[in-house]
């Protein structure tokens, strides 16, 4: 069984532990190291700041969407905004990884396990970021 749980937040950066203690909530009720919480909740951070600032131009009227679907192996998170996205089939790192900025695809590559890219039916653009619950033996 599937559970849904929805956010929507400001596009304000002040809003983006609320998120990752929503994830840090849920598993402390799942049966898999704190480690793999911690990282999505990373890698959702990292999503969220790239929805409210270049999504959502940080509009606080424009809201970012959070789909949390949690089962048994795995959590499913959906980060929705208001944005036109970018070219993500074509998108390279930047050639200095070591640079402040820019690094947050690569963030959230490494701490998922699948990292999509889409647009809803409305419209809005979706990152949708995969953790299993358990490591790969």
């Amino acid at each position: 069984m599937t559970s849904r749980i929805e956010l929507k937040l400001p596009s304000q950066m002040a809003y983006l532990g609320i998120p990752d203690a929503v994830l840090m909530e849920i598993g402390s009720d799942l049966d898999c190291p704190r480690e793999i919480i911690e990282e999505l909740g990373t890698a959702v951070i990292e999503a969220c700041t790239n929805a409210m600032e270049h999504g959502n131009g940080l509009d606080s009227a424009q809201a970012v969407e959070l789909h949390i679907d949690v089962n048994r192996d795995r959590i499913v998170v959906a980060v929705l905004d208001h944005g036109r996205g970018f070219d993500y089939a074509n998108w390279q790192p930047a050639s200095d990884i070591l640079r402040e900025r820019g690094r947050g695809i690569l963030i959230m590559r490494e701490f998922t396990d699948q990292l999509d890219y889409d647009r809803t039916p409305d419209g809005r653009f979706r990152v949708r970021l995969i953790k299993r619950l358990a490591r790969p033996e």
